[in-house]
């Protein structure tokens, strides 16, 4: 067979350059992509796909589905992130998780302590309602405890501004429902996406126990709820070892 001539040869290499090129642009385009989504939660705020296309690809949403699968796996597998669907105003929306077990309160810092202590007491009495209460109830019990919707708490300091926070997060999740006998609508309150994702059941409900005295298996709907999310658990590790 004869040898291709040297002019063959180099259009042979000239042709073969582009590949390489964008194997190079792709990987830099998939750390241009992990670090917008990491700088746009860094207040653990939703994420609009249409701004991590514009920041990081120039508004090329063909890239942005071809990347993507490469990009969800750096995120975990580097950063122990998950990305997870929400809904936001009729916008393809999502918000960055936490794949790791929530840490102990005694670990954080006080400002953080502080923050979460309000959030979990929130939860706990969302859960312990079985799932979903209205809006001026939860503001009822957290007077009941010494929490005033528009007065400054020293610990918590201003509970209204900090509870639109946690909504915005998506640690809670407000909508409106239609209750029987009741002339307009309500508007409840139930776990968000965040919550469900980085909050665990069981540690919600050992530490309400704690407070109250009672064991775990005294709340039985709540006990099973906890059992299922365990079961889930351990369902997804194998699946991962697998």
């Amino acid at each position: 067979m004869p040898r291709p001539s040297q002019s063959q040869s180099q259009r042979s290499s000239t042709a073969d350059r582009p590949n390489a090129t964008q194997e190079v642009d792709e990987a830099h385009l998939i750390t241009c992509m992990v670090k917008t989504i990491l700088n746009l939660s860094i207040n653990k705020s939703i994420i609009k796909r249409s701004d991590i296309s514009h920041i990081a690809l120039k508004g090329d949403s063909r890239l942005y589905t071809r990347l993507m699968p490469e990009v969800l796996f750096e995120l975990e597998s580097v950063y122990g992130y998950q990305l997870v669907d929400v809904e936001s105003k009729g916008q393809k929306a999502m918000i960055l998780c936490s794949t790791f077990e929530t840490s102990s309160l005694d670990e954080l810092s006080e400002s953080y302590r502080r923050r979460y202590t309000f959030l979990f007491l929130i939860l706990g009495y969302i859960f312990m309602k079985n799932g979903a209460v209205p809006e001026a109830l939860l503001w009822d019990f957290l007077h009941s405890v010494g929490i005033e919707e528009q007065q400054e708490h020293e610990c918590f300091g201003d509970p209204r501004k900090q509870f639109e926070l946690f909504i915005k997060q998506a640690y809670l999740t407000r909508t409106k429902q239609s209750v029987e006998g009741m002339p307009e609508e309500s508007v409840f309150l139930s776990w968000g996406v965040r919550a469900k994702h980085e909050v665990s059941k069981k540690a919600v409900l050992d530490a309400i126990c704690k407070l109250m005295n009672r064991k775990p298996t005294d709340f039985k709907t709540q006990y099973i709820e906890t059992q299922a999310e365990t079961s889930e658990s351990v369902e997804d590790d194998m699946d991962e070892s697998e």
